[in-house]
């Protein structure tokens, strides 16, 4: 089944967890992602980095200092390395102990859970191996059903649409475009990510005529009649379970 980022075609809105419910749980591991999948959120946007061994990790900093126990780059450490780590105690005790997944781990335990957004961390490395390597685990795994590739890397996701056309991709920047229909199409992007002050409801307008969905942030539940009322796709945070209170309070279907 293909996967439909269309609010009009699926009937409401997506709830994005950023990270997995990342303000319920350490961001980018499987507890995070389980936490989101219970709260109720249909998509969960990870990170995935490559290790110096050419394993694809969830992380988002290109270092490992802020999220777990250890120091260094993850282009510099191996799988072995990383998975002697803690990547949950300095979010809470309760944690202590969590691993730091593999994008294997993670579209294995995703399917028919979750919709992943899997942003592709390949600046300022640009490590033409992560990609490669994504594309096999999605492959491998049959998990085209269940994935969306994404990035600020425009050209790679042009190349990626160029070898598998029918992947749907996420186009992320931060800004207002000239042409966001062009830029969209440019890419080979069913998806674009919008930081919340580039949200206006004529780009939102145009990028529906092209059939590209349309993304943003909630940081504050009281916007969210206003993004929808402007057809938003999805509405992304760390807590799920805020956006989807607050849709349901603005007065609209999941």
């Amino acid at each position: 089944m293909a996967i439909e980022l269309l609010r009009s075609r699926r009937g409401g809105p997506h709830v994005s967890a950023h990270r997995g419910a990342s303000a319920r749980a350490p961001e980018n591991t499987l507890a995070a992602l389980d936490a989101a999948w219970r709260a109720g959120a249909t998509l969960a946007e990870i990170d995935i980095r490559l290790t110096r061994d050419g394993q694809v990790v969830l992380m988002h900093d290109p270092t490992v200092n802020r999220t777990t126990t250890g120091r260094g780059d993850v282009k510099d450490l191996t799988l072995e390395d990383l998975r002697a780590l803690d990547a949950g105690g300095w979010f809470g005790p309760e944690f202590r102990g969590e691993p730091v997944p593999t994008l294997r781990d993670v579209l294995v335990w995703a399917k028919n859970k979750l919709i992943l957004l899997v942003e592709l961390k390949n600046v300022p490395f640009r490590e033409l191996p992560l990609v490669e390597r994504t594309i096999e685990l999605v492959d491998e795994l049959r998990a085209a059903e269940s994935v969306v590739l994404g990035g600020f890397d425009h050209p790679v996701l042009r190349d990626i649409k160029r070898r598998r056309p029918g992947w749907p991709l996420e186009m992320m920047y931060t800004a207002r475009l000239a042409d966001p229909v062009g830029a969209a199409r440019a890419a080979g992007a069913a998806l674009v990510s919008l930081e919340p002050e580039f949200v206006l409801p004529e780009d939102v307008r145009l990028l529906h005529e092209a059939d590209v969905a349309v993304l943003t942030t909630l940081d504050d539940p009281g916007e969210a009649r206003r993004l929808l009322s402007w057809g938003i796709d999805a509405l992304e945070s760390g807590d799920p379970a805020k956006v989807i209170a607050a849709i349901q309070a603005a007065g609209v279907e999941r």
